[in-house]
């Protein structure tokens, strides 16, 4: 070893050694005394999971708006009871919903934005940006989507050129099958009309199309947009109407009638809506289905109608199914949407419950709460 690198040597090891000092023992030592509430201090999260009985500390949290210190504390055992029975208030299967529910008010929806091509603001293409979108994410039976593809450089709309556009799914052998997209041109828009059951009748699952496209000083970029699709012969059941609505033991119950092909779980659900168009809930049941036409019940728990005050007429929207298909890689068979809404009869408040239900499942698991923070565990809610 030369005697230059033995010097860099032992001048580095005592460099570290200090540096470790300063950072592991000095700095502590050096560390002020807690700040009391008048005082400044930093905000500090609370977010841990303890079974070894030790409280949890509380921290001072300064507030930006006053300046004023306020006291975080952990969650008391009677709040984490209290937030599991909140959470649920309601028999299994009804759940309240407002209008700010966007994702159970609109199932499918989609949430493409426009995006840069690059962010890397050395790359040319940074200065591009596009948006490739559907009307849809379900595609099921004899439905088509219109995909639509928008480029832009900078703040400019520029005419976009489609190379080529395909869309690909696999079957249940695990092929993989293509098919080519036509394209149409709607001023600088590129616009596509999907309709899988054309040429996959047969096929379920998901569904990707995969666009190249360029444009006058870029070169080429591609985009893909991902769907589920069921074709019109794996289509496991479908809606034949809603027959009644009745108001039974407290509950407000619908008589769905259904033509089911293929036996298997289902999952149905639906939403309703009061006089007023306000959205207060939805319910979901997931019956066992034999192939025939039968009728399922629909429940909303009538303790979700006083709460909100409901007045009838109610309006029953958005019913939706599906085959469950827990261990395949296609996922669920979709059943076709039932369009438009049922409305019901007049309803008063009175006519259904004020009371939480019993609910075996809802004293089972409040009972491993209890037991659980009785051998010490300490429950700190995420958003603390």
């Amino acid at each position: 070893m030369s005697p230059l690198i033995k010097r860099q040597l032992l001048f580095a090891v005592p460099a570290v050694t200090l540096l470790l000092w300063w950072v592991v023992g000095g700095q502590q030592a050096d560390q002020p005394a807690p700040e009391t509430a008048g005082e400044s201090a930093e905000t500090l999260p609370v977010a841990a999971l303890s079974n070894s009985g030790a409280a949890v500390p509380s921290l001072p949290i300064a507030t930006e708006v006053t300046g004023t210190v306020q006291e975080l504390t952990e969650p008391s055992d009677h709040d984490i009871i209290a937030r599991f029975e909140a959470l649920n208030r309601y028999q299994r299967g009804t759940q309240s919903v407002s209008a700010d529910d966007y994702d159970l008010l609109n199932p499918g929806a989609r949430y493409e934005r426009r995006q840069p091509l690059s962010r890397n603001p050395l790359d040319q293409s940074a200065q591009w940006s596009a948006l490739f979108t559907a009307d849809r994410f379900f595609i099921t039976d004899d439905d088509s989507s219109t995909l639509t593809l928008q480029l832009w450089h900078g703040d400019d709309p520029a005419a976009v050129t489609v190379e080529s556009a395909v869309a690909a799914m696999q079957d249940e052998l695990g092929q993989v099958l293509t098919m080519p997209l036509g394209v149409i041109y709607a001023g600088d828009q590129a616009l596509i009309r999907l309709r899988p059951s054309d040429y996959w009748p047969e096929q379920t699952g998901p569904l990707r199309v995969e666009l190249t496209y360029s444009s006058f000083g870029l070169g080429q970029e591609t985009r893909r947009l991902d769907f589920h699709y069921t074709g019109p012969e794996r289509i496991p059941a479908e809606f034949i109407d809603v027959l009644a609505d009745e108001a039974i033991a407290g509950d407000l119950v619908f008589d769905v009638a259904v033509d089911v092909r293929r036996a298997g779980r289902y999952r149905i659900s639906a939403l309703l809506y009061d006089a007023s168009g306000r959205p207060i809930g939805r319910t979901q049941s997931n019956p066992w289905l034999e192939p025939e036409a039968q009728t399922v019940p629909l429940s909303f728990d009538g303790l979700l109608l006083s709460d909100n005050g409901a007045v009838g007429p109610f309006y029953l929207t958005t019913l939706r199914g599906e085959r469950m298909n827990p261990l395949s890689a296609t996922g669920s068979d979709q059943m076709p949407l039932l369009q438009g809404s049922y409305q019901t009869r007049q309803y008063q408040p009175d006519e259904f419950s004020n009371q939480i239900a019993a609910s075996s499942h809802r004293e089972r698991m409040k009972e491993r709460y209890e037991a659980a923070i009785a051998r010490g565990v300490k429950f700190i809610p995420p958003d603390s």
